[in-house]
């Protein structure tokens, strides 16, 4: 070991080394040739690199980045918050307009979303969010400086998942209607998006809002298959800090960022784009699939080039070269403005609509998106979807069906339609949405609830009910983390109402969006708060209507309706005709006898069973809340005109243009001559009560529109057994835009030509004209414009014999008194109207915004009645009276009247005989109906109508095998 030490002391080589110097200082001088030979390799690859791409790097960079992203943007799409937390802040709400204090509702009944929940709750919100929901018992503090609400019900504001407002702003006109891109662009227009039609002025949004409906998803129209995007709204005008018509700030999603906001895509098939572009469904469904082909094979082309793209990214050697290189190869990412859409569509980031109604549109539409993978969310309209709810699901299990409860029968797709509809689609477990579609009055968003009370009274349970206008369409366009429940972190839109939302005439006294009132926004805190105090009284659901089985009806019609029969219906509570004195005090404790289809008795059942003789072989029918009414008048409908209005091949069919009204042997048509007894509206007439319609020739254009026809509307009616009840009712005007024709051009020349056909029957010895100038023959104007209306007023002074009734008469409200003061009764299609036309702009819209158009006329003097406009309303005549009874102060039997016996007085159709009982023979004179439940609160079921003069007409119309 010393000896070791002292060499390496003295830095001497070990001995080992000594002995081969040359391998070792070998290998190390190869280890650093070579370092610095790599060295140099590498340093002048780069140099290469760099000069070989330095001309087109910036570019060629540029341009593969722009393409990565877009890849890593697709990557990460459709990432949405959906977390409803109770700090969430509303992205809507701003410091200067938005909720400023909290406010708090106690002792509410309350519908959450899912339920109708026992007890009352407090409910507090604060900056357009929801806090808390609890109990009233549990005594909750009140936040300081909190705005107190008391009782009421609450429900969430409503979801409207299908409106066309915004793109049809109020009022109608040729120059702000932006629903449809059609044709110049085709029937496949993805790349359109609603947002950029948006009125942001549109009256609407406040008004239906009005109906406690605060978000909407506004669409494009249903002209092409595919319509293009569409964006769910707020109905909150002027929602900005600013207070000015900004579109952005209506949309639902307005602060977040838009790459991560829901975007929605309408399609369509059917009559609609098959009707415009002339194609038949076989084509466009090849248009559609064509159209869908290359958008995939784009798609995969995209796919591939990411998945390369990837993995230039990922290396870390000569990465410009590689990427030089690949663009060289493979080009710049493949992309196509006009297809984004469709390829957004196709990776499943696009909430998917479609407008289809029939079975075979659902199967057919469905085969083709899921060829190229798409699933949709839900069908709209769909009024046929009841017939195949098994199929549906097993087509597309989270299907929701979006449709109308009662809206139909105005196209051959929409005929087939049933009033039970969403029940059945329910009770199979299907999804149902309740919508309003919103382009006009007969859809009118505003009354959405009503479409729920309607499904609800054929059926379809409470809850259930309610969600089909909250939480199943929320969940529909999922934004149900936000809106559609009362939860806490849920946005603070909510509906305080004056009864139960489902029942007839239910209005909300107070609406908040993101925590704004609605309704009040000009008033004071301190106004607010004494306005909103309400009482705290639970309120009731309506009961469902009564439906029997076939072998049921059979069984009790029979007996009813058969030769040497007797039928006693007892539990009649109340009548709404008039009795005779003795019967008066005994109102609620009447019965009916019917003998040989005859109404042989209406009296105390021990009367009736005497008059019957003996209780052996009487068969007694037990009603647990029976009504008789007067039978319902329907007037101004296409009963027995026509059974599909767009379907000429259906009914009578379009009369000439009138091109000389003077001419009254050319110009006026008759239609009693045209009745056919057959159609869908008289279905829905029979259950509503309705044993009488007065209808009309439809015109082709011009003042004249013909002489109407009475018909009864009873199962057995023919032209030869009596089903006409009255050949000629009145002589029929138009007057306004609707009456522009070759022979009156102008609004001006169709008065003028009104005016000069009543000299000429002052003059004449005969006719129609002869018996409308001498009021023989009442003489019907259909007029909306106040000021047409006015001028209907002078023509009256003018010519005082003539018995002018105004129809229409959505404007009758402003002109009530100079109306009642000349004597012209009114028959009102704009009790529920919009301003949806220009000659209707100033039309008063009803509670909760303005007072009832019906109570200011009746208020006036004016003698009133009412009628609907379609058909497929006609069985709700009963609830349409409800609603303008509860606003003018009416009792049932002075409501009733507004849709039987008052239209009678306004065009003396009454019997000759005063309708009253002998109180011996019991014979009644004119139409009454009997019904299971009160008809005025959609709670009714017709037992029996029964016509003038005793005769059994109708006996349970509504049995459970009926379509509606």
């Amino acid at each position: 070991m010393a000896k070791s030490d002292a060499l390496v002391g003295q830095d001497l080589p070990p001995y080992e080394l000594v002995q081969r110097p040359s391998s070792l200082l070998l290998r190390r001088r190869r280890r650093v040739l070579g370092t610095l030979l790599l060295i140099a390799i590498l340093l002048v690859l780069v140099q290469l690199e760099s000069i070989t791409t330095t001309p087109t790097s910036v570019p060629q960079t540029q341009s593969f980045v722009e393409g990565l992203n877009k890849c890593h943007q697709v990557s990460n799409q459709g990432q949405h918050d959906t977390q409803a937390l109770k700090d969430r802040p509303n992205p809507r709400w701003n410091p200067i307009t938005g909720q400023q204090i909290p406010i708090v509702i106690k002792d509410a009944s309350l519908f959450d979303g899912d339920s109708t929940r026992k007890g009352t709750f407090d409910i507090i919100f604060d900056s357009g969010v929801i806090w808390s929901v609890s109990p009233a018992s549990t005594q909750n503090s009140i936040p300081k400086g909190a705005r107190v609400i008391y009782g009421g019900f609450v429900t969430p504001g409503f979801v409207d998942m299908h409106s066309h407002h915004l793109l049809l702003p109020f009022p109608h006109l040729s120059s702000t209607s932006d629903v449809n891109e059609r044709p110049l662009l085709g029937p496949i227009t993805p790349f359109v998006r609603s947002i950029d039609g948006f009125k942001p002025y549109d009256p609407a949004i406040k008004i239906i809002a009005s109906g406690g409906v605060t978000s909407s998803l506004v669409l494009p129209g249903s002209a092409n298959i595919v319509g293009g995007e569409a964006y769910m709204v707020k109905n909150l005008p002027l929602a900005g800090s600013a207070g000015e018509p900004v579109v952005d700030e209506l949309l639902l999603e307005y602060g977040l960022p838009e790459n991560s906001r829901q975007r929605y895509l309408k399609m369509a098939c059917g009559e609609n784009p098959k009707g415009i572009y002339g194609n038949t469904r076989l084509g466009l469904t090849w248009l559609l699939r064509e159209k869908l082909e290359k958008a995939r094979e784009l798609l995969q082309r995209q796919v591939t080039w990411c998945e390369a793209a990837f993995e230039v990214e990922a290396s870390t050697f000569a990465k410009a070269r590689r990427i030089s290189n690949f663009l060289k190869s493979e080009g710049k990412r493949p992309d196509s403005f006009e297809l984004e859409t469709l390829l957004a569509l196709l990776k499943g980031e696009l909430n998917v609509n479609v407008h289809c109604y029939e079975p075979e549109d659902f199967e057919r539409m469905l085969s083709v998106l899921h060829e190229f993978g798409v699933h949709p969310r839900a069908f709209h309209h769909a009024l046929e979807a009841w017939q195949v709810p098994e199929l549906l699901k097993h087509l597309e299990e989270n299907i929701t069906i979006a449709t109308f409860a009662e809206n139909s029968l105005f196209k051959a797709e929409a005929y087939g339609a049933n009033l039970r509809g969403p029940k059945i689609l329910d009770d199979h477990g299907v999804q149902v949405a309740l919508k309003s579609d919103h382009t006009g009055e007969e859809n009118f968003a505003k009354y959405l609830i009503y479409q729920a009370a309607i499904a609800h009274s054929f059926g379809l349970p409470e809850d259930k009910a309610l969600q089909s206008v909250t939480s199943v369409p929320a969940r529909s366009v999922q934004q149900d983390h936000r809106i559609g429940y009362v939860r806490p972190g849920y946005d603070a839109d909510l509906v305080i109402w004056d009864d139960h939302p489902l029942q007839v005439g239910a209005t909300p006294s107070e609406v908040f969006i993101d925590g704004r009132s609605a309704l009040h926004e000009s008033k004071s805190s301190d106004e607010l708060t004494h306005e909103a105090i309400r009482s705290s009284k639970l309120h009731e659901a309506p009961v469902m209507r009564t439906s029997i089985a076939p072998d049921q009806k059979e069984d009790i019609c029979g007996r009813a309706e058969g030769p040497h029969s007797e039928v006693l219906f007892t539990g009649i509570q109340e009548v709404l005709i008039d009795l005779p004195t003795h019967l008066t005090q005994n109102a609620k404790n009447l019965t009916l006898l019917v003998e040989d289809g005859q109404i042989t008795c209406f009296d105390e059942r021990s009367a009736c069973v005497s008059s019957s003789g003996s209780e052996d072989g009487l068969t007694q029918v037990e009603l647990n809340n029976g009504y008789i009414t007067p039978g319902l008048v329907a007037f101004g409908n296409n009963i027995g005109i026509q059974s599909i209005p767009s379907e000429s091949s259906t009914g009578d069919g379009l009369a000439a243009k009138n091109g000389d009204a003077l001419n009254e042997q050319k110009a006026v048509h008759f239609a009693k001559y045209g009745v056919h007894f057959f159609g869908r509206g008289f279905t829905r007439a029979r259950i509503g009560g309705v044993t009488r319609a007065i209808s009309a020739p439809h015109s082709g254009g011009g003042i004249i529109q013909g002489v109407s026809v009475g018909i009864h509307t009873s199962v057995n009616a023919t032209i030869l057994n009596g089903g006409i009840w009255k050949d000629d009712v009145a002589l029929h005007f138009t007057i306004g835009q609707a009456a522009k024709g070759d022979d009156t051009l102008t609004v001006s020349s169709g008065i003028e030509r009104l005016r000069q056909v009543l000299e000429k029957g002052k003059t004449a010895e005969s006719g129609i004209y002869y018996q409308a100038a001498r009021g023989l023959l009442p003489m019907v104007v259909r007029a909306f414009n106040k000021d047409d209306i006015s001028q209907l007023i002078l023509v009256k002074r003018e010519f005082p014999s003539v018995r002018l009734v105004l129809y229409g008469g959505h404007a009758a409200p402003l002109v009530a008194k100079p109306l009642a003061e000349a004597g012209i009764p009114v028959i009102l299609t704009g009790n529920r109207g919009a301003p949806d036309s220009w000659e209707k702009q100033n039309v008063l819209t009803g509670p909760p915004l303005t007072e009832s158009p019906a109570k200011i006329l009746i208020n006036a003097g004016v003698l009133l009645g009412l009628a609907v406009k379609s058909d497929s309303k006609i069985h709700g005549l009963a609830q349409e009276a409800r609603w303008a009874g509860k606003y003018a102060g009416l009792t049932d039997k002075q409501a009733i009247a507004l849709v039987s016996t008052n239209l009678d007085d306004i065009l003396g159709t009454r019997s000759n005989k005063k309708g009253h009982y002998e109180p011996l023979t019991q014979s009644f004179s004119g139409d009454f109906v009997v019904w299971e439940g009160n008809p005025l609160r959609g709670e009714g079921s017709v037992v029996v109508a029964v016509q003038d003069g005793g005769k059994v007409a109708d006996c349970w119309p509504d049995t459970t095998d009926v379509v509606l």
